[in-house]
């Protein structure tokens, strides 16, 4: 599976790896907000470093818009992070916020300890190495 979940006191790390499909991402918003977690949630940190690539159709997208707006319903209060190094994640991020297609406050990060300090996460990796 190119995504793991990990949840987390105050929110959930989502991990995608290899090469991360449309329906992967889909299903992955799925998983997260169909979760009985979700409502105490206040933080989603989408983690794209170890992705090798990414292939996200219009259709797909549309779907996690959607998925989105009925999510915010049930949690407005979510910070979303996305860590990437990936131009093309980054373009489809910075596109969706500028036409202000997202609910929830939602940034994008090219490091992970960015993200966290914006999330007000620790990290549990940081503290041991």
């Amino acid at each position: 599976m190119p995504y793991t979940l990990e949840w987390e006191p105050f929110g959930v790390h989502k991990k995608f790896t290899g090469l991360v499909s449309g329906a992967e991402l889909v299903r992955s918003v799925i998983e997260v907000a169909s979760d009985i977690r979700f409502a105490d949630l206040h933080y989603e940190l989408s983690n794209y470093l170890d992705a090798d690539s990414t292939d996200f159709s219009q259709d797909a997208l549309n779907e996690v818009r959607a998925v989105r707006i009925g999510s915010f319903n049930a949690n407005p209060n979510i910070r979303v992070a996305i860590v990437t190094k990936d131009p093309q994640i980054e373009q489809r991020i910075y596109s969706t916020i500028a036409a202000r297609l997202t609910l929830h406050q939602t940034r994008v990060f090219g490091h992970l300890a960015d993200a966290n300090a914006w999330l007000g996460r620790t990290d549990p990796q940081a503290t041991s190495s």
